[in-house]
């Protein structure tokens, strides 16, 4: 008798069944580690440092593998992490790239003595600088200047605590 596809007639003394979910499940949880680790994982927005670009409860994805072919840039969304044994990520926008000096001025940001031109941020920034970035550092801000725990606080951030980018038009806003 030929053996079809899925025969009920064959499950009851199928010896291998069990092997298989195993088999199946190890792979499947491999996978998803995999993908969660190095190409895209999802997160929401909670507080208000973004605003007008993220607002609080949106749903965000995380681009994890554009950077490992290009750096970051100017203007790019980022997650970040300010240790390796943090759990909180933190959303920015990359304002500075290494090897810039940047400057803050009665609220405008300066790139190597350029004002910076930005539609999205609000422009209150105490004084800063001038700072020189190193080699592989970033200076991160908040669009919402008065309401953010950024670079001005913390400092440059290094590439290796940059998780992702986001794109503001990957958000899914569930209201």
């Amino acid at each position: 008798m030929r053996r079809k596809f899925f025969d009920f007639r064959f499950v009851r003394r199928e010896r291998r069944r069990p092997y298989r979910l195993a088999f199946i499940l190890f792979w499947s949880i491999l996978l998803w580690m995999f993908v969660h680790r190095f190409v895209i994982s999802s997160g929401v927005v909670s507080d208000y440092s973004m605003v007008p670009t993220l607002r609080d409860g949106d749903i965000f994805l995380i681009n994890k593998y554009l950077y490992f072919f290009r750096p970051p840039q100017r203007g790019d969304i980022v997650v970040l992490r300010l240790s390796p044994w943090s759990i909180d990520w933190y959303v920015k926008r990359i304002i500075a790239v290494e090897g810039e000096t940047i400057l803050i001025r009665k609220g405008r940001v300066y790139i190597n003595g350029q004002l910076l031109r930005e539609s999205y941020g609000d422009y209150t920034a105490p004084n800063l600088g001038p700072a020189t970035l190193g080699p592989g550092m970033y200076y991160v801000m908040g669009d919402n200047r008065l309401n953010s725990f950024d670079s001005r606080n913390f400092g440059p951030v290094h590439r290796s605590r940059i998780e992702g980018r986001i794109k503001p038009g990957e958000l899914f806003a569930f209201r």
